[in-house]
């Protein structure tokens, strides 16, 4: 995030988790994993749902379409924002297909841990770095990302040695060489999103892989506690760049339907925020929690503060508030990691093996029924809602109303003045954090 996170990342991460994890009451219905054959079905039962949903994933807009972005008439503006929010709609339905899915099998007995944890391990939302040290017993330096991660670093410093003797032997002028190189890296960075270099920087220091798999792995398992579908989780940097719904090296792709639904009426509930939240947290949490240090998470920071700021232009949101936000996700994503350990482990275990989503969460089932976690060992259970509860199941499995007619003009007036005031409020941000960060 620029100089956005060298302030924020400090801040991120420095919030009190001291709240028990409520586990929601489920069905006495036994857990239905005891035989190989029923887990592999349930596996399947969930794969084929989420490849269904991405089926339905919205592209990210063609070279064409970002040109009448930005040299189209306002009615081919207009027209293209009500295409968009159409095809946006179509992949809400998918998305609610597969929540309906998620949430069948929470009623059948299933799945006993989706959705399970209900209420923030932290008691209060306003944390100060203290507190953040008291109740997590990790420093604030420790949830603060130290960039894209030192893979990247290595494979950059052993390129640039590489050159220097290929010119030395071959007695090449090295800015010639060096200057075919940075073009080169240039065209990855601008064309593949960096993939050439993730893939080397995984060859040269297979550690790096590692904590990329337990970065995810934190976002995973937070998001299905609290509720949260996931659709997928890619690892491997060729398979995630021929992905369109997103840009990077790896990534976990969830969605809350609630807070989908939430935007669209215009009304965002506290709890919903929180949700997102803690699990956009969850990668540096998890790190924080195994290392004692985050190499990567700029790009959750800054997707945390994007949402948090266009909740209304930023008035409400401003630095210290975003700030304690972090915090407060980050820690309470650190505690509900350490008290689902067990569950953690086994997950890492499966990515690192390369399991699909559905074997991922039966082996989060399987810990979880035979290491129940200990929540007692965590002070209070009076945290903010964060869970996304079973109940809310035939909410979340309802098909999104389509959108309503609006007349172009002022579909067009709106869409520009938000846009104006969303990019007027990171400006603002982003200057102040730049000012703090040459301080």
């Amino acid at each position: 995030m620029g100089p956005l996170f060298p302030v924020l990342c400090l801040a991120l991460h420095l919030v009190p988790l001291s709240k028990h994890v409520v586990v929601a009451p489920r069905s006495a219905r036994p857990l239905m994993l005891s035989g190989a054959s029923a887990s592999d079905e349930l596996a399947a039962k969930i794969d084929a749902a989420c490849q269904a949903s991405i089926n339905g994933a919205v592209r990210p807009p063609s070279l064409k379409e970002l040109s009448a972005r930005t040299f189209g008439t306002p009615e081919e503006l207009v027209r293209l924002e009500l295409e968009r929010t159409e095809k946006f709609a179509e992949e809400a339905r998918r998305q609610n297909e597969l929540a309906a899915v998620y949430n069948s099998l929470v009623a059948s007995g299933e799945l006993k841990a989706f959705g399970s944890v209900q209420q923030s391990p932290v008691p209060n939302r306003k944390v100060s770095v203290e507190d953040q040290l008291r109740l997590t017993g990790l420093p604030t330096t420790a949830f603060a990302p130290r960039g894209s991660g030192s893979g990247p670093l290595a494979a950059g410093a052993f390129t640039a040695l590489a050159l220097a003797v290929f010119s030395a032997n071959l007695q090449v002028d090295f800015r010639l060489v060096g200057g075919a190189a940075a073009l080169a890296l240039a065209l990855d960075n601008v064309v593949f999103g960096g993939v050439g270099l993730e893939v080397a920087a995984r060859l040269l220091r297979p550690a790096y892989q590692r904590t990329i798999i337990e970065h995810e792995a934190g976002h995973f398992l937070t998001a299905y506690l609290l509720g949260c579908p996931l659709e997928a989780c890619l690892l491997d940097p060729l398979v995630a760049a021929r992905d369109p719904r997103f840009q990077g090296a790896a990534g976990t792709i969830f969605f809350d339907p609630l807070l989908a639904e939430a935007m669209r009426s215009g009304s965002m509930p506290r709890s919903s925020v929180d949700r997102y939240s803690v699990v956009v947290m969850g990668g540096i949490a998890a790190e924080a929690e195994l290392n004692q240090r985050a190499e990567g998470g700029r790009a959750d920071e800054e997707a945390l503060i994007r949402l948090l700021i266009s909740l209304d232009g930023g008035k409400t949101w401003d630095l210290g508030r975003v700030q304690n936000q972090a915090r407060w996700a980050a820690s309470s994503a650190a505690l509900i990691i350490r008290a689902h350990r067990p569950a953690y482990d086994a997950l890492v275990a499966a990515l690192t093996q390369g399991k699909t989503v559905g074997q991922c969460i039966i082996a989060i089932e399987t810990a979880i029924r035979d290491n129940p976690p200990e929540l007692g060992a965590m002070a209070g259970a009076s945290g903010a809602t964060i869970g996304s509860a079973p109940s809310d199941a035939a909410t979340r499995g309802a098909t999104p109303p389509p959108p309503p007619e609006v007349p172009r003009e002022e579909a067009l007036a709106a869409m520009t003045k938000r846009q104006q005031a969303v990019g007027s409020r990171l400006k603002e941000v982003s200057e102040r954090l730049q000012e703090l960060s040459n301080k």
